[in-house]
């Protein structure tokens, strides 16, 4: 018998068989249960993270003879027929190669046909932004109107290239990046289930190379098998791979804040020798960097997380700026990889870049150095005093400014915030919650780590106020506009919607909502009443809208559980506020 990939052989044949996707699968198989099934879907995400296959599960499902509790038997005829690819009611067409506007019409004919096994009579219509214009606009009625045996499942890698109005006519499912803990485990299932050993650090390095997609993981794990068929072992997985050992980036980046130049060209020539892509070193570099700045600042000991015993005592005594430098380098590295075929240089230069900038100068002794080299060094030193001094008498003069300019740009974030907190709606929030963290997962490397510190906290229809969790991150994230311009891009993308950034820093923020809710009170107050004045059926039957119920009624409508307004019984004056 022929070989059969490991992706196909594992493919899901039930909901529970998915990976890492438990809130779409569950709702799936609600609206089976309740029989409340839509016409249209439209499942969008990474790739291999189970579009494809939760769209035949779901396929097979609504045809399946027996279903049991929202999960297809396997068992039936239909089921089985689906399971080998003959149930001529689930039709799979592949968009890239068949894009145009007469295969959409030939669908469009076709669907007034009733099924003639199943119930229903599915379209699954995969990388579905592949379609030309035309062929959209012709799918667009369909989806409209279409007959009641008819479920269109539209999946896709790029949602940004779907237009507006197919989007609204479908339910719209996100299928996120499988975390790596879930692709670890799946692993040790397969290959426990197939009797092949393998070492636990080997499938680490796979689940990381793979990104959060299972079918990638799982190609991976093949290669490694064409490799050695007796056992997955972790420097197979190295080679196989090009991913750098753990421990040998750990000792480099450890070179590098130390400044030891010729030591870390050393390190990453010997790193390459044993098979590690120049690109794995540098975004190795960037992960790890990034988890040495979270180690810093977290109270917790995260000393055990490193493998080198000093790199995390080393970072702490180097200035952040150093580290966040280093992130830089390292992705200008891996965009002047594109435009070379050398792919040694860019790593050199960055290791050059990184590393000397922090190289002390050797000292200098008094009885080697003759008297015309001191005398020129003294007179330097001086002079340098002298600049020093100046310096800091222009600094204290200055300084008043800059802590005006401080103030002013920080009353200048708090009416921005102010102005989005007076339109915020929960509906917003929501919105971007729900796409945030696959916002954060199409980022570069570098950008995601500043992008894992922000969290939206309050949203208009207009803007979204995302709230940083260092004041040293803060400033840095206002004064990258590229970042905030990216952010808001893909924000754009993901939410079909442009919403302006506001930044505020994480000690800001509770006291600025607690002013607004101070200030503002009054017009939540007026707003409330108005609705209840709206809704009332008499005319003449007044309610006093002044009650601390609905102060945090309209409180929550705007902020949900962020708002928490305290009053005392029969006192006008607000006490507190959170």
């Amino acid at each position: 018998m022929a070989y059969q990939a490991l992706y196909r052989k594992w493919r899901p044949q039930t909901f529970a068989d998915v990976v890492g996707q438990s809130a779409i699968t569950e709702t799936l198989k609600n609206a089976l249960i309740r029989q409340q099934v839509s016409h249209a879907f439209l499942f969008a995400g990474p790739r291999g993270t189970g579009k494809t296959s939760c769209a035949k599960i779901f396929a097979k499902a609504l045809n399946c003879l027996d279903l049991q509790d929202g999960e297809p038997c396997n068992q039936c005829a239909n089921c089985q027929s689906a399971n080998n690819g003959s149930l001529e009611d689930i039709i799979e067409i592949d968009a890239a190669s068949n894009n145009g506007v007469d295969e959409i019409r030939t669908i469009r004919d076709q669907v007034k046909y009733a099924p003639t096994q199943g119930k229903y009579k599915v379209y699954i219509i995969d990388e579905v932004h592949m379609l030309s214009m035309g062929a959209f606009n012709a799918l667009l009625k369909t989806l409209e109107e279409p007959p009641e045996h008819v479920v269109f499942i539209l999946a896709t890698t790029e949602l940004q290239k779907v237009p507006a109005t197919i989007i609204s006519r479908t339910q719209r499912y996100r299928f996120r990046r499988i975390k790596q803990s879930d692709i670890l485990a799946q692993l040790q299932k397969i290959l426990q289930t197939e009797k092949i050993e393998y070492d636990e650090s080997a499938l680490q390095v796979v689940a990381q190379v793979a990104d959060g997609g299972m079918r990638d993981a799982l190609s991976i794990l093949d290669q490694l098998l064409a490799y050695d068929t007796g056992k997955i072992n972790y420097q197979d997985a190295l080679t196989v791979t090009g991913f750098a050992d753990q421990k040998a980036i750990e000792q480099l980046c450890l070179r590098l804040l130390q400044g030891q130049t010729d030591d870390a060209l050393a390190a990453a020539k010997q790193l390459l020798d044993q098979g590690a892509s120049t690109r794995n070193i540098l975004t190795e570099l960037i992960e790890l960097t990034s988890q040495l700045l979270l180690a810093i600042k977290s109270p917790a000991d995260h000393s055990q997380d490193f493998l080198v015993s000093g790199l995390l005592d080393q970072a702490r005594v180097v200035p952040q700026t150093s580290l966040f430098r280093l992130i830089e380098l390292a992705n200008k590295g891996l965009q002047d990889l594109r435009y070379t075929n050398q792919q040694m240089i860019p790593l050199t230069v960055f290791i050059v870049e990184s590393s000397q900038k922090r190289q002390q100068p050797a000292a200098v002794s008094a009885g080697g150095a003759n008297s015309a080299q001191l005398a020129k060094l003294q007179a330097e030193i001086k002079a340098l005093n002298q600049k020093i001094e100046a310096q800091a008498q222009k600094t204290a003069s200055v300084q008043p400014v800059k802590s005006q300019q401080k103030l002013h740009h920080h009353l200048e974030n708090k009416e921005q915030v102010y102005h989005v907190l007076e339109n915020a709606t929960r509906h917003d929030l929501n919105t971007i919650e729900a796409v945030w963290p696959d916002l954060v997962s199409t980022l570069a490397v570098s950008e995601r780590a500043l992008a894992d510190v922000l969290k939206p906290v309050a949203a208009s229809d207009q803007q979204v106020v995302l709230k940083c969790k260092y004041e040293l991150w803060f400033e840095r994230a206002n004064k990258d506009t590229n970042l905030v311009g990216r952010l808001e891009a893909e924000l754009s993308k993901l939410t079909q919607h442009n919403y302006g950034i506001v930044l505020v820093a994480d000690s800001a923020w509770l006291s600025t909502r607690a002013s607004f809710l101070q200030t503002h009170k009054d017009e939540l107050l007026a707003k409330q009443a108005a609705k209840e004045q709206a809704a009332a059926q008499p005319a003449d039957e007044q309610t006093d809208p002044q009650t601390a119920e609905q102060v945090v009624s309209q409180a929550k409508a705007l902020f949900g559980d962020l708002a928490h307004v305290k009053d005392q019984p029969n006192n006008k004056e607000d006490e507190d506020h959170e």
